[in-house]
């Protein structure tokens, strides 16, 4: 009992020592949405899917104009003057912000964007395989420069890869393996453009999600019921658990910042808030309070979120908000 005891003081005194309150910033909310999902921001631009309308959007926090980008919309990113979604008939858009001008690559789901590359996934039956492989979910990785509009398949076909993230020349995305009849492994791997490597950066078998920013991968590490966030330093070979609260999800990066959503209970009520960490300073943040925050994304010092403070029962009502580290 004793032993238990001193455990928790010192546990207590590592998050008096390392966790903080936002006491800085201006949180303001930017657009009142409905079922709002999939948040990107990229400068001034902020985008999202809705599924009452099933459309992508796109809002500009300089100007307050709302653009509806296109029909169905899945799961937009953005990343400079591009935005590329994906819609329910699996083609993916590329819409170019100065130009208003669209590509289309027929026949593939998961897109994510860096300058000129656009990485995503295609189906071995979708691909235009014999019927036979009609049920076979094996998919791949392919690359679509939109310099030269030439597309490549960066890996076999395997079954469960899901999910890429680029930055530069590396991409990440996550990796399923079926140990047995009805058990599931994941993992996240990365691939290196120019030299066409593959190796993974967790190897646990219960890793999910992944994105890239420089040289810093971030993801959840699911054990049962328990989420943690974990980084990995593709230059140094460095992997860091970020938190410990076993109840994280949603990881994002930018530059030395990552962000998350905490999930936990007060109560019998399901609450969830937004947390921020600094990699060189190892020191940790909640940026909201409401108890109704989630989905972040984050841009320089914008950190962007859904907020269902207005709708909590239902929380149909998924306003984004926008919390802004230096106003």
């Amino acid at each position: 009992m004793g032993n238990k005891t001193i455990y928790l003081s010192l546990a207590l005194i590592f998050l008096i020592s390392f966790t903080s309150i936002a006491n800085a910033g201006k949180e303001t909310r930017v657009v009142a949405s409905r079922l709002t999902l999939d948040l990107s921001i990229y400068g001034n631009i902020v985008t999202w899917a809705e599924t009452t309308t099933d459309t992508a959007w796109m809002y500009n926090l300089t100007t307050g104009n709302i653009t509806r980008l296109g029909h169905a919309g899945n799961s937009p990113v953005i990343q400079g003057d591009k935005i590329t979604w994906w819609d329910y008939d699996k083609n993916i858009i590329v819409y170019n912000i100065s130009t208003g001008k669209e590509i289309k690559i027929v026949g593939a789901n998961t897109p994510s964007i860096y300058g000129d590359n656009v990485v995503y996934v295609r189906s071995k039956y979708e691909d235009g395989q014999p019927a036979s492989h009609q049920n076979d979910e094996s998919n791949s990785l392919y690359l679509y420069n939109l310099s030269t509009n030439e597309e490549t398949q960066l890996t076999p076909y395997e079954h469960a890869r899901f999910y890429p993230s680029i930055y530069g020349n590396k991409i990440v995305w996550g990796r399923a393996n079926q140990v047995n009849s009805g058990e599931w492994s994941s993992n996240i791997s990365i691939y290196d453009i120019p030299t066409k490597r593959v190796s993974d950066i967790s190897r646990t078998g219960t890793a999910a999600g992944g994105e890239i920013y420089g040289n810093i991968v971030v993801w959840v590490e699911q054990k049962n019921e328990s989420r943690d966030i974990y980084m990995r330093d593709i230059a140094k070979h460095e992997t860091r658990q970020v938190t410990f609260d076993n109840n994280s999800t949603s990881a994002d990066i930018y530059g030395d910042r990552i962000v998350w959503e905490r999930e936990y209970w007060i109560g019998n009520n399901f609450s969830s808030d937004i947390y921020m960490y600094n990699i060189s300073t190892n020191e940790t943040t909640r940026i909201t309070n409401s108890t109704c925050a989630g989905d972040p994304a984050i841009y320089n010092d914008k950190i962007i979120y859904v907020d269902t403070r207005d709708d909590p029962e239902s929380q149909e009502y998924r306003d984004i908000y926008l919390y802004n580290l230096s106003a």
